[in-house]
This record gives structure tokens, sequence and C-alpha cells, in this order.
């Protein structure tokens, strides 16, 4: 039982670097695309938001069906 635990908290861990290593290009992409009119910075900056900050993505929704 005690090896079951630590394998899944190896795997939380890995998983949680992955997400990091996910989110930091997307928002310095995001970020790019705030500059470039090329590239839809909105879209990226909100990805890397929502994996680094998964609470923030309802209030995120509400802002943008805001009328």
């Amino acid at each position: 039982m005690r090896r079951r635990g630590t394998k899944l908290r190896r795997e939380i861990r890995f998983f949680s670097k992955v997400k990091g290593f996910i989110a930091i290009p997307l928002l310095l992409i995001g970020l790019l695309g705030l500059i470039l009119p090329i590239i839809p910075g909105m879209l990226f900056l909100f990805l890397g938001v929502i994996l680094i900050a998964p609470s923030l993505e309802e209030k995120m929704k509400k802002w943008l069906q805001k009328d």
C-alpha cells in the first residue's frame, strides 16, 4: 500500500511540472500576441492562466460573457 502512495505522489509532482512547462510558454506567447497582431494573444494568456490557476477559469468565463 505504501508503494502505491509514493507512486501516486511521483505522478502528481510530474504532472505539476508538465503543467508548468506548458503554461509558461503559453503565457509568453500570449504576451507576445498582445504586441503582435498576428498571434491571438488573449487565447494563449487564458490557457496559460487556466493551467496555472484552474480556480480562475469560472471567473474568466463570467468576465468574457458579460454584455
